[in-house]
């Protein structure tokens, strides 16, 4: 069985267990589940690289009943229809952005991490796209997450580096530097610049 379904079928029981310990009341059913969890961790290191704490690490983020993880793209264009980009410690570019924080909305989101990566403050006015992450971006993620594309306005700023970001600067979607494309691809850019020149839209979503 190739390594991918593995992974598959490790979080699928992984989802179940954790939603049924979340509900079940009675206590021979949580040790069944805790069973459950116990064997998606050991399918996750079979064939992997992936040792069993980090395997442990991956299934337990969440309690309760199991739903996508949601991320945030601050898209910010300028005159010239370049797109400002970030550059990560891994040396790749994308745009700024990340995991939507458990007590933060999108739009607080988009402009905490527009802040933290790239040191502007953005003020986000369409909701360009809700994407599936493995759907478009990496098909192998250890997560299921729906990606928002957000489009931002530039209200000023200055790049400081920080622990997440080396450098920032804008670029022609013709010529971009080398990309993270499991965070942002070419496609979703283009998206994004459709959505940037249209004077109405309807948000994308798959």
């Amino acid at each position: 069985m190739e390594n991918k379904r593995l992974s598959e079928i490790a979080h699928e029981l992984a989802a179940i267990a954790t939603a049924g310990k979340w509900y079940t009341k009675n206590k021979f059913d949580t040790e069944h589940y805790e069973n459950i969890l116990d064997l998606s961790r050991e399918l996750l290191t079979i064939g992997t690289d992936i040792t069993p704490e980090q395997a442990a690490d991956l299934l337990e983020g969440n309690d309760g009943y199991q739903t996508p993880k949601v991320e945030t793209r601050a898209i910010i264009f300028n005159e010239k229809e370049e797109v400002l980009l970030v550059k990560d410690y891994d040396g790749k570019w994308t745009a700024p952005g990340g995991w939507c924080e458990f007590n933060y909305s999108v739009w607080d989101n988009t402009v905490k991490e527009a802040l933290e990566e790239a040191g502007i403050k953005a003020e986000p006015y369409r909701l360009a796209a809700v994407l599936d992450h493995r759907k478009n971006n990496n098909p192998n993620s250890m997560f299921c997450a729906c990606k928002c594309f957000v489009l931002c306005r530039n209200l000023g700023g200055e790049f400081v580096t920080n622990i997440e970001t080396t450098e920032s600067g804008y670029f022609s979607l013709d010529d971009l530097p080398e990309i993270n494309e499991r965070k942002v691809n070419l496609k979703e850019f283009r998206l994004c610049l459709e959505a940037f020149r249209a004077d109405t839209w309807e948000t994308v979503f798959d």
